[in-house]
């Protein structure tokens, strides 16, 4: 199945990507990439976005389990749809799981990414939020698109007529 191909290439990235940056960083804190447009700057976060629900980590790993339930269960209801979808539901499946994996192993999800302009800055972030806002906005743009998001069973489609 291709989202869970998808899924796992993002898991392997979002891991990877934090423990090089973490191992290389830990003890600066991170290095300006692009001026103070783009930095490496380490954080981690035992909240939602922007550390929302900070010290509720059960209820943060309750709500993404269930979410990845129901990732996992429209990824079996979409198995036919158009690949765009299917990849766009195999990239939020990949970051929920990545950062699913942070939460439980240490409590605190680890973010890198530092975007802004001087004093005004974007939420630190990581791979796997860049997986999920991606996959997110796509899909919910194709579904904005299309009015209907039924896709036929191959099973059920009478060939014998053509």
């Amino acid at each position: 199945m291709f989202y869970f191909a998808v899924a796992a290439i993002v898991v392997i990235l979002d891991q990877a990507s934090k423990r090089l940056i973490w191992d290389a960083f830990e003890n600066t804190g991170g290095i300006e990439l692009i001026g103070s447009y783009l930095r490496i700057s380490l954080s981690k976060n035992p909240g939602a976005v922007m550390g929302i629900l900070s010290g509720s980590r059960p209820i943060l790993i309750t709500v993404t389990i269930i979410s990845i339930g129901a990732l996992v269960f429209f990824a079996y209801r979409m198995r036919y749809a158009p690949m765009l979808k299917r990849l766009c539901l195999g990239l939020i499946l990949g970051g929920a799981f990545g950062n699913l994996i942070d939460r439980v192993a240490s409590g605190e999800v680890i973010d890198f990414i530092d975007m802004g302009i001087g004093l005004h800055r974007w939420p630190t972030y990581n791979v796997a939020d860049i997986a999920v806002t991606i996959g997110a906005v796509i899909l919910i743009a194709g579904f904005m698109k299309n009015d209907s998001i039924d896709y036929p069973d191959p099973s059920k489609i009478d060939l014998s007529s053509s």
